[in-house]
Parts: C-alpha cells; structure tokens; sequence
C-alpha cells in the first residue's frame, strides 16, 4: 500500500465524529415536531447534547464541512446523484495540497486518500469490508469487498455541490422518509451495526450476522440505544413519529 499518512489535522477533526451513529429517526422526529426541514449545525449540537442523536448523511456532511472549515481546512459537498430524492452526500476534503473523501453518511473508519494505491483491495478504511478504488474524470468510484466474495461500488461526483443544489436538495430530502436506518462503527473490530426497518445486524470480517427480532418499540429503543448512546426514550419517539408520518394520507 501506498500513499502519504492522513493529515494530522483531519483526522483530529473526523476523530471528533466517532461515537456518532448515522440515523434517519431524527428526520421523522423533525417532521413531527417542526415540519420537514434542514437542521442548523447549531440545532444539530444542541440537538446531540440532548438525546446523543447525529442524522443522516446530509447532517454529518454539513456538521463535518463545518468542522473542517473551523479548523481552517477546505471541504466540498460531493454527491452520488444530487438532484434525486434519496441522494447520498459526503465531504471532499482539500488538505496539504492533497484530497480526501470523508464519508460519515456511509460510516467509514477514515478518510480515503485519493493519492491512495488501492490496487490490492485495501482493508482499514471502511468496516467489515477492503476497499479498492478509481477516478475517471470527475467521477470516483468505490468498490467494497466483502466476506464470501460479496462486492458492491458506490460513485461520487468530484464537483462541489453547488450552494443552490443544496438547498433544494436537503429540503427534498428530510422530507423524505423512505427507511428507518441506524448504522454505528465498532472501532475495536472494525465491525458495523445496522438497524433498517426493523430489523438488526452485524457485519464483520466473519460475515454477516442477523439478531433477533424485537416485539416493540420500547424493545428495538432500548437495544438502539445501547449500540448509539442515542437516549432510549427519544428513539422510540421517533420510531412513533415515523409510523404515524408514513401511514397518514400524505406520507411519502
């Protein structure tokens, strides 16, 4: 493997990010309580000190970029397809005349060095996966090795969001709740928790894992609470606020 270390001064901000789940109950607890809407990064500490929630990918982006500005760093928002309902975002980092893409949405372990040598599946990067990766023209694409020869890619766009495509692209998509979805990292084992439409499992470089079903949602709270610090009682608020949201005639 090949390529300079990650920067001291990125990994000092994105290490700030690792006890933070990536979540989309928060998205149906804003709907419920203040209409569908792209939270500040100040509402988003305040909101975290509170009940331990994060969000979703465009939350962790914003908080991320934020970060990293404060730190006197460059950051971009990238994006697989922006102008879609159920668009992905992360951050291109821009330090020491080197980029990076830092991906909290997706809840990778560190920033890929786009200078990387990847030509070997690379493991370390990304949980209970290798990673190897390419660039044509502005378009990077991953591909993710996984246990029993199981691979899938994800692509981003190497142009920055523009501030307008933005906007309208974060509204479109706190307002839509199209899956109930926690994901935390396990640092120790490199391992991967997901919760997704109630259902729960562990990813690890052994394979994949199913755990039992829950009978409630004070049950699924208490056990989401566990893997993300998130409070139990929020967490079941927002499981109830988004079966009430997505039965109700106007739901998404």
């Amino acid at each position: 493997m090949t390529g300079l270390p990650l920067p001291a001064p990125l990994l000092e901000v994105w290490r700030t990010f690792d006890d933070f789940p990536m979540e989309t109950l928060t998205k149906a607890w804003v709907a419920k309580t203040h209409g569908p809407r792209q939270r500040t990064v100040e509402e988003m500490e305040r909101h975290r000190k509170k009940t331990g929630a994060s969000g979703n990918c465009f939350d962790l982006a914003l908080w991320l970029q934020h970060r990293l500005h404060r730190a006197g760093l460059g950051a971009d928002i990238i994006s697989d397809r922006i102008a879609d309902k159920d668009a992905h975002v992360a951050v291109l980092a821009h330090v020491e005349g080197r980029a990076f893409l830092c991906d909290l949405g997706d809840m990778w372990l560190h920033p890929l060095a786009l200078d990387l040598d990847t030509t070997t599946p690379v493991s370390g990067l990304f949980p209970a996966a290798r990673i190897r990766h390419h660039i044509a023209g502005d378009t990077l694409t991953v591909s993710y090795h996984r246990p029993g020869d199981k691979a899938s890619s994800q692509s981003y766009c190497l142009r920055a969001v523009t501030d307008a495509e933005l906007a309208h692209a974060t509204a479109v998509n706190q307002a839509y709740l199209a899956q109930l979805l926690v994901e935390v990292r396990d640092f120790s084992d490199q391992s991967h928790w997901e919760f997704a439409d109630h259902e729960s499992r562990r990813s690890t470089d052994h394979g994949l894992f199913d755990e039992p079903l829950a009978e409630s949602y004070a049950a699924w709270a208490t056990r989401i609470a566990a893997r993300t610090g998130m409070r139990a009682d929020y967490v079941e608020a927002c499981l109830e606020a988004f079966a009430a949201l997505t039965t109700s005639p106007s739901a998404n």
